[in-house]
């Protein structure tokens, strides 16, 4: 789901050579799934079978140090299927001229 929703913004930087503003709610998405997979469904070994999500309001439930590995998987989630994308987009660019 998260190589699906940028490969629009991908796409913008390997066929335009410019980024745009167009792909902002994609990236939002993204990083709600890649949260999702760190704060609430137990999925990064690093963390464990853990809830870290913000149910109490603005409090957070957990350190400053676990806040910045969370901070870490999110990115690395994302940064990981980013490069997978470009990989799929750059190997196939010819079937994808516009």
């Amino acid at each position: 789901m998260i190589t699906v929703a940028l490969g629009g913004r991908i796409a913008e930087e390997l066929f335009f050579g410019k980024i745009t503003t167009g792909a902002s709610d994609d990236i939002k998405k993204c990083t709600q799934i890649a949260q999702g997979i760190v704060c609430e469904y137990g999925m990064v070994e690093s963390l464990g079978t853990i809830n870290y999500s913000n149910q109490e309001g603005y409090q957070k439930a957990f350190s400053e140090r676990t806040g910045k590995m969370i901070d870490t998987e999110v990115r690395k989630i994302i940064d990981n299927q980013y490069q997978e994308c470009k990989a799929l987009l750059e190997a196939n660019k010819e079937k994808l001229a516009l």
